[in-house]
Parts: C-alpha cells; sequence; structure tokens
C-alpha cells in the first residue's frame, strides 16, 4: 500500500468494444448546444475501478474505489482500497498538482498528467476523464460533442473508450478505456460509476 504504483493504479479495465465512431470536428452548432447544456463544471461522482496492465512482461490486475469532486479550476481525487481504506488524496489546481499519501512526503508536479507519469511511467487521461465521465468529447476545434446514450465506441487523445451503459443520457454507467504503452504495454481501464451527485 506504500508503494505508488499499486496505489494508483487502483485508479481504472477494458473489456472488448463494439464499432467504432470517429470523433467528427465538423459536428454541428445543435449537438454542441445540447453539450453545452449537459457538461457540468462542477461535478461529484464516485465509483469502482479496475485496470489491467504490464509488469515485467506479466499481467497485472488491480481494483479500488474513487471519488472524484471537479470545478472549472480544480480537481480532487480520493482514492480507496477494495475495503474502503482511504489509499491517496491527488489535487489539481491551475498552478500545479499533488499526490498525497499516508507516511509519504507529498508529490507535486506542475500539472496532474505529469505527475501521474514520473510516478507511475503510465498514462491516466485525467483532463480527458474530466469531460469523459459526463459523456462528452472535446472535438478537434476545442468544441464538445455530447454522446448519445447508447453502447459505442469512440477514439480520441489516443485513447478507445467504449460507453458501454448508461444511468441516463448524459450520466454514464460503465466506461472502458485502452491504449497500448510503451512503459506498461496494452492498458486497460474500467470505470463503473455511481449516478452522479451534487458535490
Amino acid at each position: 500500500m506504500h508503494l505508488i504504483k499499486p496505489l494508483l493504479l487502483s485508479v481504472l479495465l477494458l473489456t472488448s468494444a463494439c464499432s467504432v465512431l470517429p470523433v467528427n470536428p465538423s459536428s454541428g452548432s445543435m449537438l454542441r448546444t445540447q453539450a453545452a447544456s449537459s457538461y457540468q463544471q462542477q461535478i461529484s461522482l464516485s465509483g469502482k475501478l479496475f485496470i489491467r496492465y504490464e509488469q515485467n512482461g506479466k499481467a497485472q490486475q488491480l481494483p479500488g474505489n474513487f471519488d472524484w469532486k471537479q470545478n472549472a479550476q480544480n480537481l480532487v481525487i480520493d482514492l480507496y482500497n477494495p475495503l474502503g481504506q482511504t489509499i491517496a488524496r491527488i489535487t489539481q489546481t491551475a498552478q500545479s498538482a499533488m499526490l498525497e499519501q499516508q507516511d509519504k512526503l507529498p508529490l507535486q508536479a506542475d500539472n496532474l498528467e505529469q505527475l501521474l507519469q514520473d510516478s507511475l511511467h503510465f498514462p491516466l487521461p485525467v483532463s480527458g476523464l474530466r469531460y469523459w465521465l459526463q459523456g462528452q468529447i472535446r472535438l478537434a476545434d476545442g468544441q464538445l460533442s455530447a454522446l448519445s446514450a447508447n453502447d459505442q465506441v469512440v477514439e480520441t487523445d489516443g485513447w478507445k473508450i467504449r460507453y458501454a451503459s448508461w444511468h441516463q443520457p448524459g450520466s454514464p454507467k460503465r466506461i472502458e478505456l485502452s491504449r497500448y504503452t510503451t512503459e506498461a504495454g496494452q492498458v486497460s481501464l474500467q470505470i463503473i460509476l455511481e449516478a452522479p451527485t451534487s458535490p
């Protein structure tokens, strides 16, 4: 529990994918209006996390739970082991990011992705998850596109993302992500979200 890799790798498995939907940077204004109205800058989410990756040529699998709280500038992720014990807190502000864990000095970096990359040698797309956890995809022109609530796959920012099930339109229930990395081979993440609540 005191090691950073098992600690943060309780952060998220992928099962499979269906047909891949390309991200269309020329989506119409109606879709963008829908995305703008359904995306929440301030939101609180909880759920379960599973991850599969490779270490020294061997497949690894780790479970965990999380709380995710964000607003327009800040993000706080609390990670727990399957027994509910706090493993770590990850904090991101406009200025920096911090990883705190019991009995260890905090680790800081200019941004959260850099902190995780330096700590894990493993990509965790936190910036994208701000939108993906709400069923939103950022297009090439920076606009948001709201996905329909059905079983579908999109590819964006180097990740293949499957939206396997939904609580309701705009509120994903199960999201699966995958990509290949040189550090950890094929990385697969599965996120099972509870229905969102107010922060």
